[in-house]
């Protein structure tokens, strides 16, 4: 199933306070599922849950375990601020779901040690005591469907169809703010929660992505996905890419980030 990608990302853009043009925001990372499933980690790779590539619609079945489920590091973990990102997947949602099944799914910051610094997690749950196929999000999981999205800032899902789970990662005065968007197949934004901490500040703590994670995921017939994608800001002048900042941009070295910025070659 494919997008057209621009109308969200410019609204994203826009968001994240970047006025140039639709280049600025240059693709990191992007796994279609046309090939393979190459880029998440399951069983076979010592991780949890199941991913099964289905060459004939280009897509792939995602499910979980008693502990949990896939897992991926898109092309690798940054602790440098690079101006702010975005992380996509699309997910097939059905609200003919049985009571109780869903998912959730992080998408976490590394912070300028290194480390983890926190997870922005989508919770979609059809809700037993509503009867609805909700979706909500938090800073946490607890490794199984929640079961109260009604109390929460949430989103009633009646359509069954592709929808994308959205991140987008922005400096808010200084400290990380990250939306949550949820998006139909036309990449109007249905639903946002949007999570702030104010011990996320930048450039203090928070450097740059860490992983996609399904922390949960209890289909029957496991979840449907597609178009698991990572956009970063581009650098603007040479001292964008220096004391390291080439590698949040996704550059190899200094100067391939520099000479991105003097010719507009891209070579990442």
């Amino acid at each position: 199933m494919r997008r057209t990608l621009t109308t969200t990302l410019l609204a994203a853009m826009l968001v994240m306070g970047l006025a140039t043009a639709a280049a600025a925001l240059g693709p990191l990372y992007a796994q279609d599922f046309s090939d393979d499933a190459d880029g998440w980690d399951d069983s076979d790779d010592g991780w949890y849950g199941t991913v099964t590539h289905n060459p004939g619609t280009g897509t792939a079945i995602f499910e979980g375990d008693g502990a949990s489920a896939p897992f991926s590091r898109f092309d690798g973990y940054r602790g440098t601020w690079n101006g702010g990102w975005i992380a996509e997947i699309d997910v097939y949602l059905d609200p003919a779901w049985d009571a109780g099944e869903g998912f959730d799914y992080s998408v976490a910051a590394t912070g300028t040690d290194g480390l983890h610094q926190r997870d922005f997690i989508f919770h979609v749950a059809k809700d037993d005591s509503e009867n609805a196929l909700l979706v909500a999000g938090s800073n946490n999981t607890n490794f199984a469907v929640f079961e109260d999205l009604e109390n929460r800032n949430h989103i009633e899902i009646t359509d069954a169809g592709w929808y994308t789970l959205q991140h987008v990662f922005r400096n808010d005065g200084g400290t990380l703010a990250v939306d949550l968007n949820l998006l139909d197949s036309n990449g109007t934004v249905l639903f946002t929660e949007t999570r702030t901490d104010a011990a996320d500040t930048i450039p203090g703590e928070v450097g740059g992505n860490r992983y996609g994670w399904f922390t949960v995921i209890d289909v029957d017939g496991g979840l449907e996905v597609d178009n698991h994608e990572l956009f970063a800001a581009d650098p603007e002048n040479a001292d964008d890419c220096k004391n390291g900042g080439w590698d949040g941009f996704g550059f190899r070295n200094q100067g391939q980030c520099i000479k991105f910025v003097n010719t507009g070659k891209d070579s990442r």
